[in-house]
C-alpha cells in the first residue's frame, strides 16, 4: 500500500521520458509493483557535493521527478534541483553548470522548474550553463533547453521532445487473483482510464488531446529557450533523438565538448567581463558578438545619414532652383532671388510674396510718387508687361514705405 502514490506517479499518466527508460521503469517498478513485489531503494534523491575546484554545480541524473521518491530505476526531483541552484546563488556564485544526464520523466513541475532556470540571468545576473555526456531526453532537453549555453559529447543521446502516457489495464491479473472490482462514480467521466476496467473510447480520446496540448507546451517552451532553434525543426523531429553532430546542426545544443571538464577549463580560460547588460553578466564571447552587433548597427545609422542627407541637399536645391524659376518668371532681380534663398523661405511662399509685388506694382504704376509719376514708357511699346517689370521696381525703391515692407 506504500507505493500506491508511486504507481500513480507512473502509469496511465503523461510522462516526458524517453522510451528507453520508460521501459526500464514498466519492467522494474511499475510491473513489480503491480504484482505485489516490495522494492528495496533509497528514494532519497542523492546529495549534491561540491567539485574540488570550486564550480557550482549542480547533477541532473536520472528520472526526473516532482518531488523526493522516485522507484529503484535513479531519480534527481525537480525541488532539489531548484534547492541547489538557490544554495549556489546565496553563496555568491555567478556561474551555475548543469551536469544533465538523463531521460526525461514526469511532466509534473517540469516547467516549473524550467521557467526558474531561465530567468536566472535576468532575475540574478547568473550565467547558466549546462553539459550532457550521456542522455538528455524529454524533460531533461526541456531542463537544458533553459541555459544559455548547452554542450554535448558527439555520442551523448539528445532530443525525444514528446510526451507519452502508458495505459496499463489489471483485468486479466485482477481475475487471475480472484479480485473482482466494482467502481462507483459521484460523476460519468471520474477516472476513466482505472485499470481495473475496460478504457472507455472516450477517456483515451481525452487522453489523447491532453497529450497533444502537453506536447505544445513543450515544444514553445524549448524553442523560447533556444535562439537557434526552431518550432518546425522540432516538430520535424517527431520525437526522435539525435546524437550530438547532429544536434548541434539543428540547433538543439550550442557546441561539441569530450567533457564536463573541459567545459570547466573553457570556461575560466575566458573568464567573465564585467560588462553587464541589465542584471545579465556578459562573457567574452557573447560581448564580441555584441560588438559585431553594435558595429553592424553603426553602418546601418551611417547608411541612414548619408541617405537623410542626401534628401535634404536634394530638397534645398529644388528650393532653390524653384525660387530663382519664380524670380526669372517675374522678372524680378537675383538679388530679391538671393534674400529669399537666405530666409530660408520655401518656393510657395517665395511665389507668393513675388505675385504681391507685381500686383503692387501694377496697381501703382500711375500713381504719383513723391511729386512725379511714374515713367510710362517703361512698359509702353511691348506686350509683355513683364519683361518690363524688373526695371519698374527698381524705380520704386523710394516708394517702399507704400509696401510696408512686402520684398
Amino acid at each position: 500500500m506504500s507505493y500506491l502514490r508511486l504507481l500513480s506517479r507512473l502509469y496511465n499518466t503523461p510522462l516526458a521520458v524517453a522510451e528507453s527508460k520508460l521501459d526500464v521503469i514498466s519492467s522494474e517498478v511499475t510491473m513489480k509493483l503491480l504484482a505485489g513485489e516490495t522494492l528495496t531503494t533509497d528514494l532519497e534523491p542523492t546529495e549534491h557535493t561540491e567539485t574540488p575546484k570550486g564550480f557550482a554545480v549542480v547533477e541532473v541524473f536520472d528520472a526526473l521527478v516532482s518531488k523526493n521518491g522516485g522507484g529503484s530505476s535513479g531519480s534527481t526531483s525537480y525541488e532539489s534541483i531548484i534547492s541547489q541552484t538557490t544554495s549556489y546563488i546565496e553563496a555568491g556564485h555567478k556561474t551555475i553548470y548543469y551536469y544533465l544526464d538523463t531521460p526525461g520523466g514526469e511532466v509534473s513541475g517540469l516547467f516549473a522548474a524550467a521557467s526558474f532556470i531561465k530567468a536566472l540571468p535576468e532575475k540574478y545576473g547568473i550565467e547558466t550553463v549546462g553539459i550532457t555526456d550521456g542522455m538528455l531526453a524529454s524533460a531533461g532537453y526541456v531542463l537544458g533547453s533553459a541555459v544559455q549555453k548547452l554542450y554535448a559529447t558527439e555520442t551523448s543521446i539528445v532530443g525525444s521532445i514528446g510526451v507519452i502516457m502508458t495505459l496499463v489495464n489489471t483485468m486479466k491479473a485482477d481475475e487471475a487473483q480472484g479480485h473482482e472490482y466494482t467502481i462507483l462514480r459521484s460523476k460519468s467521466d471520474k477516472a476513466r482510464l482505472n485499470p481495473h476496467e475496460p478504457f472507455a473510447t472516450e477517456a483515451i480520446e481525452s487522453a489523447v488531446k491532453m497529450l497533444s496540448e502537453l506536447d505544445t507546451i513543450m515544444n514553445e517552451t524549448v524553442v523560447n529557450g533556444r535562439d537557434n532553434l526552431s518550432l518546425d525543426t522540432v516538430i520535424k523531429l517527431n520525437g526522435e533523438t539525435v546524437l550530438g553532430t547532429e544536434a548541434l546542426s539543428l540547433g538543439l545544443i550550442d557546441g561539441l565538448v569530450a567533457s564536463l571538464d573541459e567545459v570547466l577549463t573553457m570556461d575560466t580560460d575566458r573568464k567573465l567581463l564585467s560588462t553587464k547588460t541589465g542584471n545579465v553578466i556578459m562573457t567574452l564571447e557573447e560581448a564580441l558578438a555584441a560588438n559585431i552587433q553594435l558595429k553592424d548597427e553603426l553602418v546601418a545609422l551611417k547608411a541612414q545619414e548619408s541617405l537623410t542627407l542626401s534628401k535634404a541637399t536634394n530638397d534645398e536645391r529644388t528650393r532653390v532652383l524653384g525660387i530663382v524659376d519664380a524670380v526669372d518668371t517675374f522678372k524680378l532681380t537675383t538679388a530679391s532671388a538671393k534674400k529669399r534663398i537666405l530666409a530660408g523661405t520655401s518656393v510657395a511662399d517665395s511665389v507668393s510674396m513675388f505675385e504681391e509685388i507685381a500686383e503692387s506694382v501694377q496697381a501703382n504704376l500711375d500713381t504719383t510718387l513723391d511729386g512725379s509719376t511714374i515713367n510710362p514708357t517703361i512698359v509702353e511699346g511691348t506686350d509683355d508687361f513683364h519683361s518690363n517689370l524688373g526695371k519698374a521696381l527698381d524705380q520704386l525703391d523710394s516708394a517702399k514705405p507704400l509696401f510696408n515692407g512686402v520684398n
